[in-house]
């Protein structure tokens, strides 16, 4: 039975969404050196952060409100979300000597407990990695270099984006200097995955799919993490759609569940043999 306590906390998720929603259609600039933006889009992340029931988070996502704007919404949160991650970078750009010079990131807690969660499943699958490659890295690969941290193995940052290509490896470079990173301009449904024996694809790659078949068609032996989201974090993102990996042979051996400070959850897979 829904509490009268959840219920307020719905009823303010749709009304927050809606009036988060109106602002970002209207404001032209959606990058942080909007203040409007950065309140906004700050309000709306810690609301839905907030524990809920599954039942309650449906019946959120199945509003009329809702379902007539979240399309629209989440490629404007797309496109914050860039704006915001290139301006970090362009921040950090020559200014990091330690991973600890990211913390000043607005969402820096948020990766680092992420990555904690997925490194956590991660061992209960497979324990030891020599190379892994991060699909859709952006201009800011926190997740790549906190990974490598982690993993001990080698790293490898994939975008498709030229701008985001050539911020993201001056950070690499600049935190390892002297040092070879490899850092690929490619659609990462294109780049053979042979040498890498884990595969991370990030929650903003539109064509999940065509580079898990990818990956398999390359190197069956791989283990690939899928970022995702569910329940009310649908709001923020889009959700993995595995009907779509149909084509696909393989199948899921563990995943993450999201929390009130990790927004995504993620999904691991092997090839079926």
């Amino acid at each position: 039975m829904k509490t009268l306590e959840l219920a307020k906390l719905q009823e303010k998720i749709i009304s927050q969404y809606k009036e988060a929603f109106s602002i970002l259609i209207t404001e032209q600039d959606l990058s942080p050196y909007n203040k409007t933006i950065n309140r906004t889009l700050s309000e709306l992340v810690a609301t839905v952060s907030q524990p809920l029931q599954q039942s309650v988070a449906e019946e959120i996502l199945n509003h009329d409100d809702i379902k007539s704007i979240r399309n629209q919404m989440l490629e404007k949160l797309m496109i914050a979300e860039t704006l915001m991650e290139n301006y970090y970078a362009n921040r950090f750009s020559g200014k990091v000597e330690s991973v600890l010079d990211f913390s000043s990131f607005i969402y820096w807690s948020n990766y680092v407990e992420l990555i904690k969660t997925e490194i956590r499943q991660l061992k209960k699958i497979k324990t030891e990695f020599n190379s892994f490659a991060f699909v859709g890295t952006g201009p800011l690969p926190l997740s790549p270099i906190l990974l490598e941290k982690e993993l001990d193995a080698e790293m490898t940052c994939i975008d498709i984006d030229r701008q985001a290509y050539k911020l993201g490896k001056g950070i690499v470079q600049n935190l390892y200097p002297g040092r070879e990173s490899s850092y690929i301009l490619r659609d990462g449904a294109s780049y053979d995955y042979d040498h890498h024996d884990l595969v991370w694809i990030a929650s903003l790659v539109p064509n999940k799919e065509k580079v898990l078949k990818r990956v398999y068609d390359t190197n069956p032996d791989a283990l690939v993490a899928i970022r995702s989201v569910d329940g009310i974090h649908q709001l923020l993102y889009e959700s993995v759609d595995a009907t779509k990996f149909q084509t696909v042979n393989c199948q899921e051996v563990g995943r993450t569940i999201a929390n009130s400070t990790v927004i995504n959850s993620t999904i691991f897979y092997i090839h079926k043999k």
